[in-house]
């Protein structure tokens, strides 16, 4: 597993979802792949992955323009206000593509092998990972596991921005506006601006970190299992491997999920993230993105492995694309003592910080648990 990330990290590199380093990391995923499993395939996919991020220049656009009409139109610097606030909640909490069209479309590729049951199989079990890497965030390197607080904070002076528009409004309608009612109101719009600002052009660089625990980590862990199995199958399980491209903007598993629902109704996956690192966790649910993973699932991974179940407290993984359309999920990540992930989008990222125990552990409960599963499907 080390050599893999090694190996991916000094011949491909940085590997930004839906360009060309990141489709050569599938292809050599598919390359290993196809010596052990039955049967691998390539899904290609459109999205448009900078809106992901890039969201923010949406939603600072519409509160500038709303705090221009906040002195002579309160209630359209609501709306605007109010539609930037949505656009944070639909785009990146709920993941809705809300403001997709506004960025170019682009088309990524996930890697799928599947292993057949020895026998007559009674359960899917999916295995998964993302080859792609991130925008290095030289805000969450500064803020660490203050990062969501700040996120949160920007979020809520565009709440408060919203409240102060509306009672200028009213304010007005009664002519009871004053200077003294009306500057300590802009003062609101005024600090999201700052807020918003600061937050826009300062979320990620134009670098790309090199990804080796997010997530070459989890797609080594992938292929170490495939690599497993394939001398010893399991006898009721058929296993599905497979690595998602644009996890971090949180496409590739969301058309996997749109295109296998009906196939996936009765399966389970276990996703992996940034396990090279920290705390070896069952995550049961990822707030930031509205999620809530099966907790009965957790706790049936956590009876065979003894892996604790935590809550990850900010930014989330692959699983929640599956948590969404009911079926069950969870991912296993390494987090810090704050219970949120090591060295997350840092150019740091490197084979260096792996720590090769982690993988290891990751490996030999997950094979624990698909046994102890395979067991009781007698």
């Amino acid at each position: 597993m080390d050599h893999f990330i090694k190996d991916i990290c000094e011949e491909i590199g940085p590997r930004l979802g839906t360009y060309s380093q990141e489709k050569e990391a599938g292809l050599k995923i598919k390359g290993i792949l196809e010596k052990k499993v039955d049967e691998v395939a390539l899904e290609d996919f459109n999205c448009h992955p900078a809106a992901f991020l890039d969201f923010t220049r949406v939603a600072w656009i519409a509160i500038i323009i709303g705090t221009l009409f906040f002195w002579w139109l309160p209630i359209v610097s609501s709306v605007l206000y109010l539609y930037a606030l949505s656009i944070f909640v639909f785009e990146q909490m709920f993941l809705k593509e809300y403001v997709d069209f506004f960025f170019p479309k682009r088309m990524g590729t996930n890697v799928i092998g599947k292993l057949k049951a020895a026998k007559e199989p009674k359960q899917i079990v999916i295995c998964s990972g993302h080859h792609d890497s991130a925008y290095e965030f030289p805000l969450f390197a500064k803020f660490k596991s203050k990062f969501g607080l700040l996120a949160y904070f920007t979020a809520s002076t565009i709440i408060l921005s919203a409240l102060a528009s509306i009672t200028k409004f009213i304010l007005d309608l009664y002519t009871l506006s004053s200077l003294g009612t009306n500057i300590p109101l802009l003062c609101l719009p005024l600090l999201c601006i700052g807020m918003t600002s600061y937050l826009t052009f300062q979320l990620h660089s134009k670098m790309v970190i090199p990804g080796a625990n997010d997530n070459l980590s989890a797609v080594a862990v992938v292929l170490a299992l495939a690599h497993h199995f394939a001398s010893q199958r399991l006898k009721n399980i058929e296993l599905w491997f497979i690595s998602f491209s644009c996890e971090e903007c949180m496409r590739g598993s969301k058309r996997f999920v749109q295109k296998h629902y009906e196939e996936l109704k009765n399966s389970k996956t276990i996703n992996f993230d940034m396990v090279g690192r920290g705390e070896i966790c069952i995550i049961s649910a990822e707030p930031y993105y509205t999620t809530k993973h099966s907790f009965d699932f957790a706790r049936e991974i956590q009876k065979s492995t003894d892996l604790p179940i935590k809550v990850v407290r900010f930014g989330g993984t692959d699983a929640a694309s599956f948590s969404k359309k009911g079926l069950k999920a969870v991912s296993l990540v390494g987090l810090t003592p704050h219970n949120y992930p090591d060295t997350w989008h840092e150019l740091t990222d490197t084979p260096k910080i792996i720590e090769p125990a982690k993988l290891d552990k990751t490996f030999e409960a997950t094979i624990k648990y698909l046994k102890d599963l395979d067991s009781s499907l007698n």
